[in-house]
């Protein structure tokens, strides 16, 4: 069984430690999901859109495009590719080194190309 560092620490946080690395975990949640949307997107590309009924709609195109967004948000909240923990595990210490600043800083909810 192994131990998780970061639940064990957590009993030693600052309120504004543990609210700087929530945000931190939202963060590199979100960049993940961005990272997955990518590469669906650059996956999808590479399938051809003609088929026995022509070539896609626009309104077919839209949907594929969200529900690429949707899937990779939910990979990323899944932690399907480990990306995101990568990022905390790389920025914890230093996002507690400030977490008075960190924990104050506004973190919109969505990245928008």
């Amino acid at each position: 069984m192994s131990i998780d560092p970061v639940s064990n620490s957590q009993q030693a946080l600052t309120p504004d430690q543990k609210q700087a690395l929530a945000k931190l975990h939202d963060v590199a949640t979100q960049f993940e999901g961005e990272f997955v949307e990518l590469l669906t997107n650059a996956m999808q590309e590479t399938v051809p859109t003609g088929g026995i009924f022509g070539q896609q709609s626009m309104a077919e195109q839209t949907w594929q495009s969200m529900l690429n967004d949707e899937r990779s948000q939910e990979m990323a909240k899944n932690d399907s590719f480990g990306l995101a923990k990568q990022i905390e595990t790389q920025l914890r210490e230093q996002v507690l080194s400030d977490a008075s600043h960190e924990a104050h800083v506004q973190v919109d909810g969505r990245i928008e190309p």
